[in-house]
Parts: C-alpha cells; sequence; structure tokens
C-alpha cells in the first residue's frame, strides 16, 4: 500500500499501513491521520481540547482490598522492574479494575480484544460493554510510557481502537462518546472520543490543571521511596478517578438504551413499556455519582467521618440500584424482559462460591 493511496476516511487502512511501513510517529503526522480528530498534526497534542475529570471517593475498606491484591500480584509477577511484556504489567495492577467493575455487578462486561485487525505494535488492550453491545469505555495497558514520539504512536493506536468502539456501536443505533483510559500503571491518562464532534478526541484533566500538567496523573514507583505509604496515597486518588470514569461512563450507556428505547417508541405510536426502567436507572446512576463526587469534596474539606460515611452509602445505593433490577427482571418479566430493551443484569453468571459445601469440600 502506498502512502498516496491511504484514504483519510477509512483510519483501519491507515494503522494497517502504519504497521507495514514501521514509520511511527513521522509517518502518522506525514499521513494527516491527526486532523480525523481535528487536531493539527504538527502540534503533537497541544491543540487537543479538555474535558474535566474527577475523583469519586470509594470506601477505605474497598481501596484497602485492592492493595492487598496488588501484594498478591508482587508475589506472582514481582515488582515493577522485573516485569518484560504488558502482560505481566496488566496483571500486576488488574485488582485496580478487578474491584472496581465488581462494583457494577455484572453490568459491565470485559471484552478484551483489539478492534482493528491489526495494531501498532504490542498491546494489552480492554473493551469494557454495558448490556452486551455498547462499548463504552476502553483501556490501553503499556508496559511502559516512553518519550512524547512513543506517547503519541500509542494515542495514535488510542484513537484508531475508540474509532472502532464507536463504529461498532453506531451499527447498532448506539451514537455515545467513548472513554479511554491509557496507562502503564504509573502514570494515568484520560480520553473521550465522541465522532460527533468538530474535535472528537479531548483530554482529561482536572478543573485548574496548568496546561503542563494536563496529562492526567502520575504515581511515583515506591521502590523509590522508604516507604510505600506515598505510593499507596497516589495510587487512592488514582483508583479513584477510574471508577469516576467507569460510572460516568456507564452513564452515557444508560443515556444511549434510553435514546434508543425513545426512539423505537416514537416509530411505533407508543410509548415502550422499558422506558420506565431506563429512566429509573439513569436516574439512580446520576445521583450515585453525585454522591460518590460529594464524598471526595467531604474529604478535602477534611470532614473524614462525613466522606466515609457518604461513600459508604453511595456504594450501597449502587448495589441495591442493581439488585432492584435483577429480582424485578426475575420476578416480572414482561416489564424487565432479560434484553437489550429493558435494565437487566444482562451478564448474570453463578458464582462458583455459591454451591460451596464445607462438609463435601473437606471430604474431596
Amino acid at each position: 500500500m502506498k502512502k498516496s493511496d491511504v484514504n483519510g476516511d477509512n483510519i483501519n487502512e491507515v494503522y494497517k499501513w502504519l504497521k507495514q511501513e514501521k514509520s511511527g510517529v513521522f509517518g502518522l503526522t506525514r499521513i494527516k491521520v491527526a486532523p480525523l480528530v481535528g487536531l493539527d498534526p504538527n502540534k503533537e497534542l497541544h491543540d487537543i481540547g479538555t474535558f474535566e475529570i474527577h475523583r469519586s471517593r470509594i470506601p477505605t475498606h474497598l481501596f484497602r482490598s485492592i492493595v492487598v491484591d496488588m501484594d498478591i500480584m508482587l508475589m506472582q509477577y514481582g515488582a515493577l522492574p522485573e516485569h518484560k511484556t504488558e502482560e505481566a504489567r496488566s496483571m500486576f495492577f488488574s485488582p485496580i479494575f478487578n474491584h472496581l467493575v465488581k462494583q457494577f455487578s455484572f453490568m459491565l462486561r470485559n471484552k478484551p480484544e483489539t478492534m482493528l485487525n491489526s495494531c501498532i505494535g504490542t498491546h494489552t488492550g480492554y473493551f469494557f460493554k454495558t448490556f452486551g453491545a455498547v462499548a463504552v469505555l476502553c483501556i490501553e495497558m503499556r508496559l511502559k510510557v516512553g518519550n512524547d514520539d512513543e506517547r503519541l504512536k500509542i494515542i495514535a493506536q488510542v484513537i484508531a481502537e475508540c474509532d472502532g468502539c464507536y463504529l461498532e456501536n453506531s451499527a447498532g443505533n448506539f451514537f455515545l462518546p467513548i472513554h479511554c483510559i491509557f496507562t502503564d500503571g504509573l502514570t494515568y491518562e484520560f480520553f473521550k472520543f465522541d465522532k460527533n464532534l468538530n474535535q472528537p478526541l479531548v483530554r482529561g484533566c482536572f478543573s485548574g490543571d496548568p496546561v503542563h500538567l494536563r496529562r492526567g496523573l502520575k504515581v511515583n514507583d515506591y521502590l523509590s521511596m522508604s516507604t510505600t505509604l506515598p505510593f499507596i496515597l497516589q495510587l487512592r486518588c488514582a483508583c479513584e478517578t477510574v471508577f469516576d470514569v467507569m460510572l460516568s461512563a456507564h452513564i452515557e450507556g444508560l443515556k444511549a438504551y434510553y435514546v434508543r428505547s425513545e426512539e423505537k417508541g416514537k416509530k411505533e405510536g407508543s410509548e415502550r413499556p422499558s422506558l420506565d426502567g431506563w429512566v429509573q436507572a439513569l436516574q439512580s446512576a446520576n445521583r450515585a455519582l453525585v454522591v460518590f463526587r460529594e464524598a471526595e469534596v467531604q474529604r478535602k474539606d477534611g470532614d473524614l467521618d462525613s466522606a466515609d460515611a457518604t461513600a459508604d452509602q453511595a456504594l450501597l445505593a449502587l448495589h441495591e440500584r442493581y439488585k432492584f433490577y435483577l429480582i424485578c427482571s426475575l420476578i416480572n418479566r414482561s416489564l424487565f424482559p432479560l434484553s437489550t430493551e429493558a435494565v437487566p443484569t444482562f451478564y448474570r453468571s453463578r458464582f462458583i462460591m455459591r454451591d460451596w459445601d464445607d462438609v463435601e469440600v473437606r471430604k474431596a
């Protein structure tokens, strides 16, 4: 394939060509991929827009579980300098995503796959879907993020993967932004991709961040410290920001289903029975997000008792909401059918420990 044959509208072909040519970021600039997301290829992301990211405070016992499980991963995979592959790095930091996704009680499912037939270099990618169809979150895990040229190559891959998610969603008449987290475990960058906007790709930053700090979050390697406590404290900020992005992405998925259900009702000439369920789910999720963020504000103000109580209440409400829809779907399938036209716990599976029997296991 020649450079002149690359069609700017076909992002898959662009990245296939990049891999064949091994031209990296310079090839990316030369064939003008950046304009596909409304950026000037010569400005190297300095012209990218921003959206505000937040911390949603999680209970301390939940965060402690993450750190405990990371120590288990440490025993299996070694410390950070010992990791030789993306897979090892991904497994080491997997407790973050394992414990946070668990809070959604089967409402999010990880589909570790690539949206492209070919990609640049090696990477570990995760795509979280809601209700079986809508991709809401893409996570790119790398072994190590190096200089700016390497970052731009990875972000090019992020753009391609987000575009693939968007195309998959639009094929099912779902139109929503794709949230993306790009990380090597110590750096966390947040992006949002919405092809309907003039500049489809924007970068996440905290309110008040100066321009030179708009690169997400940095967690220092604990091996360079005399104590691991600073690492733990920084990691909590990263975990709570990731959780906020997860919940925000899930809300966008709910909105997409609500809109599709509403439009189908209009075409059929009557409101669909599932619409009220989507409204309740959306209102509940939005309230939960507000309360989680409120707990973080209380923490910043030094009111730790209130922050802890508020975070516990928010998490309980989140769990109860999903439990409510699970019960409704089992009792009254006509109102809450187990399909993408209601608000089901779509990925409901039988837990292995559900049938544990102490007596029988002891005899085995």
